[in-house]
């Protein structure tokens, strides 16, 4: 599954090395069965499964003989590092490791910690069924007894230490990036998953009937991705609570996430100038309306609470005046993607087209093929012509001449997947938007990167002035 272990350090190493300055994460949050981190059961709590058992071990919560013995003995990944996380706890509770720390992440983490341990206990409990089944006495996190608190202290306080070791490891993993000069660019989703901790415990702040059921889902019209738009599922916000509140959820929200990293991409931006609402019974996205969202009012009332907003939006889509005003009225930069800018040579992604360098420029996201699947399988001839003709592809090595593009633009950043700059094919794509099996699986399994790749990174990064 990967881990916050030696190969996060060293994929740090390898930006220093080729004179990198950002790395781009997805969110860190826990992904739902399907692997997504997108549609997550918290907005704050990270994936414990990313813990790094060797860091553990350095620490006297876990011994060797543990991790032998389960590696011989437990087939599942997943379940071998949870029974990793339940001697680590117990080691905390005998030993007296970390008790300080701990206390003061619990401190930190109170608008939080709390609700979200309450929920992904009763999970455990009702064996993963959505909130909306639990009996009537766990409807909501303020239904829930002290008494039952009290009697579940053992396992709610270890989900709460196991939230504590992932930032712990998190933490140094960020001040590492920082002592090599790398920043990192992290991934807030506009919409939470509707069976969430955020969504139980504060259910006013989202469209929902007395009952707890949405009213209205989000998603997205028709569009190049889907004939029939995606229905994501997700609630939508009640803003106008949200608004009577001083926004206080979002603004824990962005401020937790940037304990974690120094720029925020939101996903879906668009939503805060206007949504896609669907009503609840329909089967498809198509039968939905626009619905304004809180536009300049939010983000005013960010900035009075935070230092600066270091945002990006991500405006792709259905992207309207209004929200073009709303990303420059507080001067986000948003997103240009080069997969989706050869159909025309008056392409608004095209690099000679930018309008500004207050933008960055992708080959492509996660939502998007490699740069190599893409220009095989889903590249018209018509847009194979205009690479031809905007790029110097020379036939051999489609990923490169994109990423040269992008990197040659001025675009104030570049950023550049890494199935991309290792010219992988479809194989490695992350995901396809509108589908849920086989997404979120790709792996950069070792850093056993050639010499010829990174001296060219290297090389294009300093003739390109990125460096």
């Amino acid at each position: 599954m990967g881990d916050l272990g030696k190969s996060a350090y060293n994929f740090i190493d390898f930006l220093k090395e080729t004179d990198q300055k950002l790395w781009q994460i997805l969110p860190l949050t826990i992904p739902d069965c399907f692997g997504s981190p997108y549609a997550s059961k918290s907005a704050f709590a990270g994936n414990t499964m990313l813990i790094n058992p060797k860091e553990l071990l350095k620490k006297g919560l876990i011994s060797k003989e543990n991790i032998s013995k389960l590696e011989n003995n437990i087939k599942n990944k997943f379940r071998r590092k949870e029974l990793l996380l339940n001697i680590a706890y117990k080691n905390f509770l005998d030993k007296n490791i970390f008790q300080k720390e701990f206390e003061l992440f619990i401190e930190e983490s109170s608008f939080w910690i709390d609700y979200t341990a309450n929920f992904l206990l009763l999970k455990k409990i009702y064996k993963n069924k959505s909130w909306i089944d639990f009996p009537k006495e766990f409807k909501d996190n303020k239904s829930i007894s002290e008494q039952w608190k009290e009697e579940n202290k053992y396992e709610l306080d270890r989900i709460k230490f196991e939230q504590f070791l992932f930032f712990h490891q998190w933490e140094k993993i960020k001040k590492y990036a920082h002592v090599n000069n790398i920043e990192i660019i992290g991934d807030i989703p506009i919409f939470v998953s509707y069976d969430s901790a955020d969504v139980w415990a504060n259910r006013s702040i989202f469209k929902l009937d007395p009952t707890g059921k949405p009213k209205v889902v989000a998603g997205v019209p028709p569009d190049y991705f889907s004939k029939t738009g995606q229905l994501w599922g997700n609630p939508h916000y009640n803003w106008q609570i949200l608004m009577e509140t001083k926004y206080s959820w979002w603004i824990n929200r962005i401020k937790h996430t940037l304990t974690m990293v120094d720029y925020i991409r939101i996903d879906h931006f668009r939503g805060f100038e206007a949504a896609w609402e669907v009503p609840i019974e329909e089967k498809t996205a198509i039968k939905g309306k626009w619905v304004k969202g809180p536009g300049v009012n939010f983000f005013n009332f960010l900035r009075s609470r935070l230092e600066n907003l270091p945002i990006i939006a991500e405006d792709l889509g259905v992207i309207t005046e209004e929200v073009k005003e709303l990303r420059d009225e507080f001067n986000f930069p948003g997103m240009k993607i080069l997969q989706f800018a050869f159909d025309s040579e008056n392409n608004v992604f095209l690099p000679q087209n930018y309008d500004t360098e207050n933008c960055v420029v992708y080959t492509g996201t996660h939502d998007n093929n490699t740069t190599l699947g893409w220009y095989n399988n889903e590249a018209t001839e018509n847009e194979k012509n205009n690479v031809n003709r905007f790029t110097d592809f020379d036939g051999e090595n489609i990923s490169w001449a994109l990423i040269r593009l992008a990197m040659r633009s001025k675009a104030n950043w570049s950023v550049i997947q890494m199935q991309d700059i290792l010219a992988l094919d479809e194989s490695a794509r992350m995901n396809f938007p509108g589908t849920v099996e086989n997404n979120w699986q790709w792996q950069l399994k070792n850093l056993d990167i050639s010499e010829k790749i990174k001296n060219e990174l290297k090389k294009m990064t300093i003739e390109t002035n990125r460096k």
